[in-house]
């Protein structure tokens, strides 16, 4: 696999931008603009983030008295989904409401700034 190298001239910022919120093109996005070590670091403190309010989530059902260890399995699996896969799906989309406009500002950010070095 060829590795993606920065660009030779101006980009699309639209169009870098679009592809800063779409999981995949994102990278191939900081990659072209020469940003990758910058963009990585932010998505891993994201992802840390995010396993870490999943881990206390966890924690919480591991803890719930309403969920006994002596009900049936499927009356607890169906307890533990209806009052906690709520919380979890909230996570995931308040990380997508956060991440995702942020990156895509960064990209912009970026793109701009990359444009700015082959004005005349």
């Amino acid at each position: 696999m060829k590795a993606i190298t920065p660009a030779n001239g101006p980009v699309n910022v639209k169009r870098f931008t679009i592809y800063a919120m779409i999981p995949g093109l994102d990278t191939y996005a900081v990659s072209k603009l020469d940003k990758k070590k910058p963009a990585t670091i932010i998505t891993i403190v994201s992802i840390i983030g995010i396993l870490i309010v999943t881990g206390i989530i966890m924690y919480q059902m591991s803890t719930d008295p309403e969920i006994a260890l002596d009900l049936e399995e499927e009356v607890r699996k169906e307890m533990i989904f209806a009052k906690y896969m709520p919380q979890i799906i909230w996570v995931i989309l308040g990380f997508s409401a956060i991440y995702l406009p942020f990156i895509a500002f960064l990209v912009n950010k970026w793109a701009k700034e990359w444009n700015s070095k082959f004005e005349i």
